[in-house]
Order: structure tokens, then C-alpha cells, then sequence
């Protein structure tokens, strides 16, 4: 098995953030759908791809077609492949684009059903991923693994003392911290 090309970190990374030898493989197949899987629920939880791909959507126009101004879902925008404009496809050398933003303007009001397709992610590969989403991954990914060991103990208690192993929380908090600043922002 081996990652796929959209993975926020690399195996060896992990493993190194972890203090496990690169030589040591016997739970390799474990780290890499651990993640795959964070990476996806990293992705849901921004509203955003990390690595970057090619999308086709319908963007949302919130003015009824009495605007200039569209934004995909999906930004940074690396390119942009076709814009069809009501099944006619568009001259992209007439848009102002914001790449950062997505955000794609046009001289006239948009019309129609608007199609595009673009390519867009956060890094252009793994290796580029911001450290901090790597970050956020590895953490992750070694919460889950704590979890394991702890075989899903939340807390114990004996007479006065009372020790709680884990908060009950959709995304770890170390790892929504680091997240944060990423996440889609809509107009």
C-alpha cells in the first residue's frame, strides 16, 4: 500500500515525528490509512483540499446572477482549466482572477449556470503541505495510535482519584489550533 498523491504528510515523516525507525515497517500499512484518514477529516474540517487537485464545480452565485464576482469552493486556485458560461465556454483571458482567494471576476454579470473546472489545493504536493497541517496530522495520528494503546480507556477512578485520558472532542483541540487559520472563508 502506499499513500495517495493528496496524503497532508509522508509516512516517513510521520514516522520520524513518532521516533519510529524508518526501518522498523511492521505498522506501515496502519500509519499510512491513519493518514489518509486525518488527512480527509483535515479536509472536512477546513473546508478545503490540502494537496491540490482538479475540480469541476457549479459555483455558488448568492446574487441571483447580478454579479461580476464568483468564488469557488476550492482555493488557492493553482489554474484554471474551462469555465462554461451556460454550455459556452469562456475566454479566460477576460477574467481578473484572486488565485488566493478564489474569487473570479468577469466584465459583465455572470448568467446562467456557471461550470468550472480548475485545479486548487492548499500546496501544490505533500512535500509542500504548511508545516503546521503536517503538524496537525502527525498529532493526530498520535492521538489516535494513544487511544489504541489506552484501549479506549476515557478515565479511571479509585476512591478519591480520578484520572481522565481523553476529552471527547470531534478533532483533537492541539489540532484544530493548528488547523484554524486555514480554514475556507466564504463571501
Amino acid at each position: 500500500m502506499s499513500l495517495p498523491t493528496t496524503a497532508a504528510t509522508t509516512l516517513a515523516n510521520l514516522k520520524n515525528f513518532l521516533g519510529i525507525s524508518a526501518q522498523d515497517t511492521s505498522k506501515d500499512t496502519l500509519y499510512e490509512l491513519l493518514i489518509e484518514s486525518c488527512t480527509e477529516a483535515a479536509e472536512k474540517y477546513l473546508g478545503r483540499n490540502i494537496v491540490a487537485r482538479t475540480i469541476t464545480e457549479e459555483p455558488h452565485d448568492k446574487q441571483g446572477s447580478k454579479t461580476k464576482y464568483l468564488q469557488v469552493r476550492q482555493y488557492p486556485i493553482t489554474s484554471i482549466t474551462t469555465i462554461l458560461e451556460d454550455g459556452q465556454t469562456l475566454d479566460t483571458a477576460i477574467l481578473k482572477l484572486d488565485k488566493y482567494n478564489g474569487i473570479i471576476k468577469k466584465p459583465t454579470n455572470w448568467k446562467g449556470v456557471v461550470l468550472i473546472t480548475y485545479i486548487a489545493g492548499l500546496a501544490a504536493n505533500t512535500v509542500s503541505v504548511p508545516k503546521n497541517i503536517q503538524l496537525a496530522i502527525w498529532q493526530w495520528v498520535k492521538e489516535i495510535l494513544s487511544l489504541q494503546e489506552n484501549c479506549n480507556i476515557k478515565g479511571e477512578t479509585l476512591g478519591d482519584y480520578s484520572v481522565s485520558y481523553y476529552e471527547d472532542h470531534a478533532i483533537p483541540t492541539q489540532v484544530a489550533l493548528l488547523l484554524e487559520g486555514y480554514k475556507r472563508i466564504d463571501l
